[in-house]
């Protein structure tokens, strides 16, 4: 059983279990499987978001896989083709890939900090 609230699901989205979205948060094209919460004014496009994953207000997430992990407010994370997992990802935090990738990803990456995926 599914539970979306105040935010805004496509119907071209999968929500299954419990799943909070916030007021003024957009899903596109996503799978999310609960339990999830989702804060307000949130976008996540072509995303899967897996059981056990928080994420906090004004988050951009695109092309990225998360699940058992928690998201600070104003990250932007896009284009991450591993899937990220057990991570805490701090405040204003801004992640993409670079042109080569590790066979793993994990992180625990403080507030104001820019990665750069290798």
């Amino acid at each position: 059983m599914s539970s979306v609230k105040l935010g805004q699901a496509g119907s071209d989205s999968n929500i299954s279990g419990r799943v909070a979205i916030g007021k003024g948060s957009k899903v596109i094209s996503c799978k999310i499987r609960g339990p999830v919460i989702i804060g307000e004014n949130c976008h996540l496009e072509h995303a899967y978001i897996g059981p056990y994953t928080s994420i906090k207000d004004r988050i951009t997430i695109i092309d990225t896989d998360i699940e058992h992990s928690v998201i600070l407010s104003d990250t932007k994370i896009t284009g991450i083709h591993q899937r990220i997992v057990d991570s805490v990802i701090g405040q204003r935090v801004s992640m993409k890939v670079s042109p080569k990738r590790p066979q793993a990803l994990r992180f625990l990456v403080g507030d104001d900090s820019q990665l750069e995926i290798m």
